[in-house]
């Protein structure tokens, strides 16, 4: 707080700031007395990393503060830049850890921890500025819950005083302040250090309260490939939301981080003081080492001409589909890295350290004339370094070969070890046909859009490829794959896609037996059309077994085992899944859902919230939200998101039904039957799903009717059916002979 100057010391020929208190608050008693406790309490501070306060005074009414003046530059400012190194990271927070453990010792909290407030000179050292709303905590060291004091303590709007973004839980919701507050903030700052981002920033600042008291972070190592799982763990006990369970003393903090210091100067890895961890020595090869996991961002379009986007975007998948199939190497996949689609990437290491990979792929695409000009460069997320690069000029025609030269020249410089059968993956081709693999890239173009007209054109493209290839596996693949997509953007479950999907399916492994995307195809009929659950995981695991990096199969695996209540399994597989595709909406989406199925409604609701934040508009997952909510007893949020649901599709029997779900169970029967009524008159304008009645009329105890609903569900062979022994509003009428009967007539196994 103060407005401040660089000055001289003519007495004693040095620099010096000096703090002013702004004139607007130049008459306010209170901002004076706060002013003043700055002084006195950073005055008691002697520490190496603290901003040395000189003098106080008065001059014509200003009051000032005569201070050291640190010459260097801002963390705030540094980190505009980008993320620092695991190990400067750590020797800062060490430094800040040791200011703050003076200001402990003597009773201070800081209370507005932030890399605005902490200045690093040339030489690396760090000190602490602005103890300008220091609190004075309890003289007793052990009775952390005693009330802290502090100057100033609200602000007009009545919120606690410091950084909205650095708060810790019990600073936002304005509880008593101890020192444990400041060792949350100094948590936000060490995972910003490693990050270049806040772990709980939204766009408003009710929107960050909101997360710092309810919501986790995304967990470091995705964001940042060299942090170690010691350091995750020292970051996550500061993040604690529980101040019991942070750790007690910044001491304790200063003790782990120095043996990190020590470990990464050694580069053995020891575990750290207090978390249980007991790791052994081991000897680090010299050596370089494999690069295991990989970032293909989409190669930039340098033509100008919109009609070339499915080349750049075509030869970016093709190169993730070819190296994802090797079992060694983690590839991000498309959905995740297409998120970068459009921008200049200035730091390829930045992105390494936000998607957690070891390295980034990026290029430039150039058409001229009949040739295409592949630009290339590979770079070491860990240290910037360049690792290869290489610029490919092709005639279209050998667009084929093309894509195989260079997964193979990729993977020889990420120094993997192939197998002999890996190597002729990387080099065998679906086909030789130049113009039916342009074709094939027009139809990945379209359907990768994703909207019904996109999937119809993408099947126009797939089978003009066919013509020209009769034995193109993989554009039957791609059949598979919209003919899928299709039927599920249907509001109504049609037999015609899935029947077309299978026989496409089988057609592409008839050609290619080992095509991932088919074998996933072909279980997933298998699973939502013909209820045929051996089957069903047996593709899934065929699927993952040709392509481990292959998301969607790991993500339909997920939902098969949660259905069949393996649920530990189902969680192991969408996280792996998550790993691969950490951007993905569906995949994001479809974590809490399984969450929800395991009961775990929790854990379940902090997953809708992380993918509402990353879609704010995304239906299903208000839908979702929702439901975990009434699940909780929590009906005034469950009741908020249903209507944040509705205000995107008004008119959505899935989100109503749910809803009037919840009114029942919240014993708002009368709102719950008008929702029935608005159901059943919009089910005679146009089709709504048997399930969602079946859902409303057991809310209203209309056990009949449900039935009845559940029957006709079956007959349409709806896949939703799968989940008929995980999803909890089923519970009351499990009892029911007829609830039996439908799970024997669905093949699935009957609760002893």
């Amino acid at each position: 707080m103060g407005e401040v100057y660089l000055a001289e010391d003519t007495r004693l020929g040095r620099q010096v700031a000096i703090k002013f208190l702004p004139a607007s608050y130049q008459y306010d008693p209170e901002r004076r007395i706060k002013f003043l406790a700055e002084a006195r309490a950073t005055s008691a501070l002697r520490s190496p990393h603290i901003a040395a306060i000189y003098d106080i005074g008065e001059h014509e009414g200003a009051m000032y503060i005569v201070m050291e003046y640190v010459e260097g530059e801002l963390l705030s400012d540094k980190l505009k830049r980008g993320a620092l190194g695991v190990r400067e990271a750590i020797d800062m927070a060490a430094q800040i850890a040791d200011a703050l453990s003076e200001a402990h010792s003597l009773g201070i909290v800081h209370c507005d921890v932030k890399a605005a407030n902490l200045i690093i000179n040339e030489r690396g050292h760090l000190k602490v500025l602005d103890f300008g709303i220091a609190a004075a905590a309890s003289s007793n060291a052990g009775d952390v819950d005693d009330q802290t004091k502090k100057v100033g303590q609200q602000t007009a709007v009545g919120l606690a005083e410091g950084t909205v973004s650095y708060m810790s839980p019990e600073q936002a919701i304005g509880r008593p302040l101890d020192h444990r507050s400041d060792i949350f903030s100094l948590g936000v700052v060490l995972y910003e250090m490693l990050t270049a981002r806040l772990p709980f920033d939204r766009e408003t600042w009710a929107e960050t309260l909101d997360n710092i008291i309810h919501a986790e972070p995304m967990p470091l190592p995705r964001l940042n490939y060299a942090v170690t799982p010691d350091l995750d763990r020292v970051v996550r006990k500061c993040l604690e939301k529980d101040r019991e369970r942070r750790y007690q003393s910044v001491r304790d903090l200063l003790i782990d981080l120095r043996n990190l210091q020590r470990d990464s100067d050694s580069g053995v890895p020891q575990a750290t003081a207090g978390l249980g961890r007991h790791t052994q020595a081991v000897t680090r090869s010299r050596g370089p080492k494999k690069i295991d996991s990989l970032a293909i961002l989409p190669l930039v379009n340098q033509s100008g001409d919109p009609e070339l986007e499915y080349l750049s975007e075509g030869i970016t998948e093709a190169l993730i589909n070819n190296l994802s199939r090797l079992t060694k190497l983690r590839v991000m996949a498309r959905s995740t890295v297409f998120r970068y689609q459009g921008r200049e990437i200035q730091d390829a290491q930045q992105v390494g350290f936000e998607l957690g990979v070891r390295a980034v792929l990026v290029g430039r695409l150039l058409k001229r004339a009949d040739s295409l000009i592949v630009k290339l460069e590979l770079v070491d997320a860990n240290d910037g370094s360049h690792l290869w690069g290489e610029q490919y000029t092709r005639q279209l025609a050998d667009m084929v070969t093309l894509e195989r030269e260079i997964s193979t020249e990729i993977s020889d410089h990420l120094r993997l070890k192939l197998t002999t059968a890996q190597k002729k993956g990387l080099t065998k081709g679906s086909t030789e046909n130049s113009e039916a693999y342009q074709l094939y890239l027009k139809g990945r173009y379209h359907w990768n859009k994703r909207t019904e007209e996109g999937i119809k054109k993408s099947i126009d493209y797939f089978e003009l490829a066919i013509a020209l290839d009769p034995k193109f596996g993989l554009a039957y693949a791609g059949l598979a794959d919209s003919y899928n997509l299709l039927a599920s953007y249907s509001t109504k479950p049609l037999a015609t896609p899935f029947l077309r999907a299978k026989a496409t399916a089988l057609k592409a492994l008839s050609l290619d037996d080992k095509l991932a995307e088919a074998h996933a195809a072909l279980a997933a009929v298998k699973l939502w059309r013909e209820f045929d659950y051996e089957a069903a995981e047996k593709g899934f695991k065929k699927s993952i077994e040709m392509n481990p990096s292959y998301p969607t199969a790991h993500l339909w695996l997920a939902l098969y085992l949660s259905g069949m209540e393996r649920m530990d399994e189902a969680l192991a597989e969408i996280k792996l899944a998550l790993d691969l595709d950490p951007l993905s909406r569906v995949i994001n989406l479809n974590l809490a859902r399984v969450l929800h199925f395991a009961r775990r409604f929790d854990d379940a609701i902090k997953q809708c919230r992380k993918t509402i934040e990353m879609y704010p508009d995304y239906l299903v997952a208000h839908r979702r939200l929702g439901m975990s909510y009434g699940e909780k007893g929590m009906f005034d949020p469950a009741e908020f998101e249903f209507k944040k649901a509705l205000e995107i599709a008004e008119e959505d029997s899935e989100t109503m039904s749910a809803m009037g779900y919840v009114y029942a169970a919240a014993g708002r029967i009368d709102d719950a039957r008008q929702i029935r009524d608005r159901i059943i008159r919009l089910a005679n304008e146009m089709y709504v799903s048997p399930y969602s009645l079946a859902r409303i009329h057991i809310a209203v105890d209309e056990i009949d009717e449900a039935f009845q609903c559940l029957e006709r569900t079956f007959e349409e062979r709806h896949g939703i059916l799968t989940y008929i022994k995980v999803e909890p509003f089923f519970d009351r009428i499990r009892s029911d002979p007829r609830y039996t009967d439908l799970l024997q007539r669905m093949g699935l196994a009957v609760p002893s």
